[in-house]
Order: structure tokens, then C-alpha cells, then sequence
């Protein structure tokens, strides 16, 4: 018995009412959203891991990840147009290594205008992205 199924016996049976079970399904732009963050947050908890084991246990262990961050960057460079990608991989490169002095924000350039933008969080990259589709 489904979800849907057991929730409709449930209420059958406490309700002497006739009534449907509909579900509805959340919108993709919801799910996409969703999934690039959690996606960006697991690469980033492997680049902490990756620098911890090389700074702290003095292991190297960027041969075995390089391979799987190509398949990743292959997959982005699918799903992303190329201004897109440069920001996802600063996101998770460059910014980590300027946290100190920095204040959080960006300036891109779109169309003809510059605006500077929160780029700390990967909701924030996710916001920043969807400006260039």
C-alpha cells in the first residue's frame, strides 16, 4: 500500500466523508535548487577533508580525488554554460583561500551593468549563477 493509500484509509476511517488524495509535485526549479546545494556543500566538505589529510596527517590524497572531480566538473560543464562553471569553481577553489580578507560578496558583470553580489553560502552561488542563464 502507497502513501497516498494509507493516508486515505486512515482518514476513511475516522471520517465518514468522501474525499481524494491528490499529492502534488514540487517544482523543478525547487528540486534543482535543492540538489546544487547539497551537491556544492558535499564538494566542499571533500576539499576540507582533501586539505585536512594533506596538512594535518601529510597524506596526498589528490590523486584519487582528481579523477572523480573531472567526472563532476564534466557533468557541471554539461548542465552549466562556461560563466557559470568559473563561478561554481571559484566558489569551491579560489574563495576558500581569500576568507580572510574578504567580505562575502562578488561583482559580476551582467549585460552591461556590474553589481556586486552575497557569494559565501551555496544558495548564494546558486542565486549567482541563475543571473547568467
Amino acid at each position: 500500500m502507497g502513501p497516498k493509500e494509507y493516508i486515505k484509509d486512515v482518514l476513511t476511517d475516522d471520517l465518514p466523508l468522501a474525499f481524494r488524495v491528490k499529492t502534488l509535485s514540487k517544482p523543478i526549479e525547487e528540486v534543482n535548487k535543492k540538489t546544487f546545494v547539497e551537491v556544492i556543500k558535499l564538494l566542499k566538505e571533500i576539499n576540507d577533508r582533501t586539505e585536512f589529510m594533506a596538512t594535518e596527517l601529510g597524506m596526498d590524497i589528490v590523486g584519487y580525488d582528481d579523477k572523480f572531480f573531472q567526472a563532476i566538473e564534466g557533468l557541471m560543464r554539461i548542465a552549466f554554460n562556461k560563466k557559470q562553471v568559473l563561478l561554481i569553481e571559484m566558489y569551491l577553489n579560489d574563495i576558500p583561500m581569500m576568507k580572510e580578507n574578504w567580505d562575502g560578496t562578488i561583482t559580476v558583470q551582467v549585460k552591461e551593468e556590474e553589481i556586486q553580489i552575497a557569494f559565501e553560502t551555496p544558495l548564494d552561488v546558486w542565486n549567482a549563477i541563475q543571473r547568467f542563464n
